[in-house]
């Protein structure tokens, strides 16, 4: 219902039950305020923002006064301007004297408003009272002695980030906001309390003593480390970055952003960054211009394949993690010489057994859910945006359900179910044949023997009597042995149900990756095929087979074989690439490219470079381009990478057929292991990030099993799996090993 009140003599239209504030904001009338935040809860506890009522009594907070017909409401006049000020004087009686150390100097909302509503006089003659620091982690610091007890960095812990790490102690004078617990804050999310908090007392740790705010410039940007793509801006001096902030955007992340999205760019500066080309010549490697690399690379090609014309003997991976262009320019290249054996799916074990599953839901439309059966997946840590939308939608009473191996720490109640991963595929199938049997729909033969377990029937019964809901899909089914015929249960399941669905398999910019074709037709090789066949020489871009690759090992002996020729286009060098590469060429790293990254949505988001790549590196674009040039082929004069994606937004995306049928016999090994990077070790720019390694999230490096496979492995707490220290957990599943790691894959250990 709309409702006409005034503010400040003008008529406006309002929502009945709005705030005032918020009607200020709409109009541009600017009301004072400190501990309101627009994605927050209101408080009313700094009162910086009292407005003056008419009828009213006295002043009343804007924050917490919803508009009612008729209501008169001054911002400006007499009354309203000695509150603000006698609110302003209170809050600055303990506030430091010391903003020329303080970091949030030139953004700080208390210096904003002093300049309106302070004095250049303080009446207050006592001694201000001192608030020892406390240490929560390598990303926040604090100077609690700043602290104005807005309480929005509580809030955002309670009501957003999920964990109340963050709270208040005390009365009175005594009173102080600090952490509860002596770990500190370990929040995958803690980075939006730097944001929020109005003063200087919870800044960024990397980011300390480095800039004053106006001497940097901000560049949009575009987060690229899951498939979410958060809105951020990148914050950069004299060619670096220095500091990473979020951005707006409902539609995909609000205006939030994870930690790894926040921190990744310390990345940028490690020792580690590959600077200028290298070419190997006899053994040894040595550091050459770019027109001799360059040289060198195409002469190898010719002299290994091109020649010979034996393309079957080339292949070209690259990491999810590249840029759509950087994928199109690839591809074309290879296939302008005739070469087929092109993919991006390196940590596949079997890509003939894959989730090919569509999803079908909004990022934004996870808050309306009213079910959810999330399969696989500890979204908290891998997906924290994802994580979000869905824990506001059991907030608003939706039900989540999840099946995974592990009872993973969820920031909000699920419903969990613990299976092994050679269940996970029957446990589905029993859901597929209740809700058959519910519906008097016709039995399939695959399903004639399977007999639905409690929880099938629970889950079934849950999805029926649900109006919105979504299936999800994980990262940790990719190298289930049943992957196919888990994911053509879903989508079986989705039909029936008519639900939604979201494959989270599809990490980084795999979803850009198939829009331009990266991956071979009928006539070329995947991954597996060209790791396992008589290769004479590979373009690898931003590969890293110690992380990257499914078996490590098996990567490393292929690339290292005799007779091959590889080039190795990588932003950080690594002993393992030298000793498998003949040619090095630095590429730009995240940050420092333009580009477009895809998301979950199938939203194409380009970005522009934010810095320029240190040393003689190049983006990787701009190489591939080159190297075409080099290679004499057609249709590659671009001059910029807008163009290069205006070409691919003209060309049509391959049809790939997928398996559609359901196999319940495939036997499964006895003992299965899941191998997932911990969440800041997924790509090469977080693997190389001091503070986020740092973190307790950066140190997640175990083995965990239940007691009963300990026991059949012959284990125990102190010992090491694949190199990993083993986690005996209570709540595991049979038979199963689920490994969180910050090393690289043992490269012995993966089959």
């Amino acid at each position: 219902m709309i409702v006409e009140i005034e503010i400040d003599g003008k008529l406006i239209n309002a929502n009945t039950g709005e705030m005032v504030i918020a009607v200020t904001d709409r109009e541009g009338i600017s009301v004072p305020r400190f501990c309101y935040h627009k994605k927050l809860s209101i408080s009313a506890s700094c009162r910086m923002c009292l407005v003056d009522v008419e009828g009213a009594p006295k002043p009343q907070p804007a924050c917490s006064t919803p508009v009612a017909e008729g209501m008169k409401i001054h911002t400006q006049n007499e009354k309203a301007i000695a509150s603000q000020k006698a609110v302003m004087e209170f809050l600055l009686i303990n506030h430091p004297l010391d903003c020329p150390i303080c970091d949030q100097g030139g953004e700080c909302e208390l210096q904003d408003v002093a300049i309106e509503y302070g004095s250049d006089v303080s009446r207050f003659s006592e001694g201000k009272r001192i608030v020892a620091p406390s240490d929560i982690g390598p990303l926040i610091q604090t100077d609690m002695t700043r602290c104005i007890h807005c309480t929005r960095c509580v809030r955002f812990g309670s009501e957003i980030a999920g964990i109340m790490e963050m709270g208040a102690t005390g009365r009175g004078e005594e009173l102080k906001i600090e952490p509860f617990l002596a770990e500190g804050i370990t929040s995958e999310l803690s980075g939006n309390m730097i944001d929020v908090c109005p003063v200087g007392a919870l800044t960024s740790k990397p980011f300390r003593y480095e800039l004053r705010s106006w001497q940097m410039s901000s560049v949009e940007s575009i987060a690229r480390h899951d498939l979410v793509g958060s809105n951020l801006y990148a914050q950069t001096y004299k060619g670096n970055v220095k500091r990473v902030v979020s951005g707006d955007n409902d539609a995909v992340n609000e205006t939030w952003i994870s930690d790894r999205d926040r921190f990744s760019y310390e990345g940028l500066t490690h020792e580690n960054r590959l600077l200028s080309p290298q070419i190997k010549v006899e053994g040894q490697w040595k550091e050459v211009e770019w027109d001799v690399a360059l040289d060198f690379a195409i002469k190898g090609l010719n002299n290994n394949i091109l020649n010979s014309r034996n393309l079957a003997k080339l292949g070209g991976l690259a990491s999810n993690t590249a840029t759509i262009e950087e994928l199109h320019l690839m591809q074309k290249l290879l296939r302008e010489i005739g070469c087929e054996n092109i993919d991006h799916r390196l940590n596949v074990k079997d890509l003939n057994n894959t989730i090919h599953l569509k999803s079908t839901i909004k990022l934004i439309e996870l808050e309306t859910i009213d079910q959810a059966l999330v399969i696989g997946a500890n979204l908290r840590l891998e997906q924290p945006m994802i994580n979000h939308r869905l824990r506001k939608a059991q907030l608003s009473g939706a039900n989540i359900t999840t099946l995974n191996v592990k009872d993973f720490n969820f920031n909000y109640k699920v419903d969990s179910h613990i299976t092994s991963p050679n269940e996970i595929a029957n446990t589905l199938a029993g859901v597929l044949k209740a809700l058959i049997d519910k519906t008097k729909q016709e039995l399939p033969e695959y399903l004639s023997e399977v007999m639905p377990s409690e929880q099938s029937v629970a889950m079934a019964n849950n999805l029926l009597e649900a109006n919105n809901s979504v299936l999800i899909l994980g990262e940790h089914l990719i190298n289930n042995a049943q992957a196919s015929s888990i994911s053509n249960l879903t989508a079986e399941i989705a039909k029936l149900t008519n639900s939604s669905t979201l494959n989270l398999t599809a990490t980084a910019n795999s979803l850009g990756a198939q829009l331009v074709n990266f991956m071979p037709n009928s006539k070329g090789m995947n991954t597996n095929e060209m790791l396992d066949a008589d290769m004479r020489a590979f373009i690898l871009l931003d590969v890293y087979p110690e992380y990257d690759f499914h078996h490590s090992a098996t990567a490393l002996n292929a690339l290292s074989s005799d007779d091959m020729f590889v080039i190795s286009l990588n932003s950080f060098g690594s002993e393992l690439i030298s000793q498998y590469s003949d040619v090095m060429l630095p590429m730009a790293a995240m940050f420092e490219t333009s580009g477009t990254h895809m998301n979950i949505n199938g939203k194409a988001q380009s970005f522009r470079a934010s810095v320029g790549a240190p040393g003689e590196a190049k983006p990787a674009w701009k190489i591939l381009k080159v190297l075409a040039d080099l290679l004499e082929l057609p249709g590659f004069h671009y001059e910029n990478s807008a163009q290069v994606m205006s070409e691919v937004a003209h060309q049509s995306t391959q049809t790939h057929e997928y398996d559609t049928s359901i196999d319940l016999s495939k036997q499964t090994a006895m003992l299965e292991t899941i191998w997932m990077h911990s969440p800041y070790q997924s790509d090469v720019l977080l693997r190389h990030a001091k503070s986020l390694s740092a973190s307790q999230i950066g140190h997640m490096n175990t083995a965990s099993m239940n007691a009963s496979t300990a026991q059949a492995l012959s284990l125990n707490n102190k010992d090491t799996y694949l190199g990993v220290p083993v986690e005996i957990d209570s709540i595991m599943a049979d038979q199963c090993v689920f490994v969180n790691s910050n090393q690289a894959t043992n490269t012995g250990g993966l089959q």
